[in-house]
């Protein structure tokens, strides 16, 4: 039997990627256990495979909202989404030990959810506009406790491959979007102009304050 022992340059190639598989091999799994599409070898395969998993837990939270939920979203739901986004990817990729990784992957996943509901060039602004806010609140310190705890919860369920704690973090994301959705309705009717009846013997009429 013939024992081949490459040189060092090679030996330390061969090391690095197994090294990287070794890191990528949770999101990999999570992804192959729950029928998501993954990337096994390319130079964007870490990307690409943090863009589906983001992908598939935020846009769960979006399918998750409940029966009486509305099909669309709301303007304020667009930036929570990319929002929740930054922080899946941003949480995923210090997982996997590529921190780098998130922006990438976050603007990619951002922009495919969104783009049903307001097309892609405007996807793609909110994922610019998400991703720039993302990072200077998370270096301000300032990033929404709710989000955080999201992502935090994300990488659990993600390390552990556990399908009651991805359930539970769909959950979370649905009930996240339903509260700011519920905020920004309230605030616009706040925000409204008053209604003000006036009275015309023989009929009512209703006229706005504003006119």
């Amino acid at each position: 039997m013939t024992v081949i022992i490459p040189n060092a340059k090679i030996a330390s190639r061969w090391n690095g990627a197994l090294q990287a598989r070794l890191k990528s091999a949770p999101l990999e799994a999570f992804l192959r256990s729950h029928g998501q599409k993954w990337v096994a070898s390319g130079e964007t395969r870490m990307t690409d495979n943090l863009a589906c998993a983001t992908i598939y837990l935020v846009g769960g939270g979006i399918g998750a909202r409940g029966e009486g939920a509305p099909q669309t979203l709301s303007e304020a739901e667009h930036p929570a989404v990319g929002q929740l986004s930054c922080a899946v990817a941003a949480d995923l990729a210090l997982m996997i030990q590529e921190p780098t990784y998130w922006r990438t992957a976050a603007l990619v996943a951002t922009a495919r959810i969104l783009e049903k509901y307001i097309g892609l060039s405007a996807a793609a602004h909110v994922a610019a506009a998400a991703a720039r806010d993302y990072s200077t609140d998370v270096n301000a310190g300032t990033l929404n406790a709710e989000i955080a705890t999201i992502a935090r919860a994300v990488r659990g369920a993600v390390e552990d491959n556990a399908d009651e704690q991805a359930a539970q973090v769909v959950h979370m994301i649905a009930e996240h979007l339903t509260s700011v959705s519920a905020r920004f309705l309230s605030l616009s009717l706040s925000l409204s102009p008053p209604v003000a009846l006036a009275y015309d013997p023989g009929t009512a009429a209703v006229s706005s304050s504003t006119t």
